[in-house]
């Protein structure tokens, strides 16, 4: 049985909740589950960490000026992350949780738009990732560098 994922992240979030001035709390403590809500005054999170079936982060920004929005998850999907040979994926996955949570300590995590769209752009995994909020569907794009994901507009720090 897979006995670590989730460790790390948790280990993470209680720092963020010392070191930061975001909203972090702990909303669901049930047997090995933890629910933990971040936000700050642009964006808002949810993190789970069941260490035997799933690990997860939902996101979300806003525009404040139009109000709109773009989210953005990361998470083990349906994968039994409890079985051994699914130990290196759920390790992947908690990495990518860390490092997004980490840019957006940062302030790397930019929002901006491109025309009348809703724009997110940060860097994952050595590339940068751009997330648009279209009037019904989310598209995510990678791109080798800063300058092709923020193509569009201005770009600012979420908050």
């Amino acid at each position: 049985m897979t006995s670590g994922a989730g460790h790390r992240l948790l280990e993470f979030l209680g720092e963020l909740r010392a070191t930061t001035a975001w909203t972090v709390v702990v909303t669901d403590e049930i047997d090995a589950l933890s629910r933990w809500r971040l936000s700050g005054s642009t964006w808002q999170a949810v993190v789970t960490v069941e260490p035997r079936r799933w690990l997860g982060l939902e996101f979300e920004a806003g525009d404040p000026v139009t109000g709109k929005r773009a989210t953005y998850d990361i998470d083990t999907d349906l994968y039994d992350i409890s079985r051994d040979d699914q130990r290196g994926f759920a390790e992947e996955i908690e990495r990518d949780i860390i490092e997004f949570l980490d840019d957006l300590r940062k302030g790397v995590v930019l929002r901006g738009n491109d025309g009348t769209k809703f724009v997110l752009v940060f860097p994952l995994n050595g590339s940068h990732v751009r997330v648009i909020r279209g009037r019904v569907m989310t598209s995510v794009s990678t791109h080798a560098d800063l300058a092709g994901a923020r193509q569009g507009g201005d770009f600012v720090p979420l908050e």
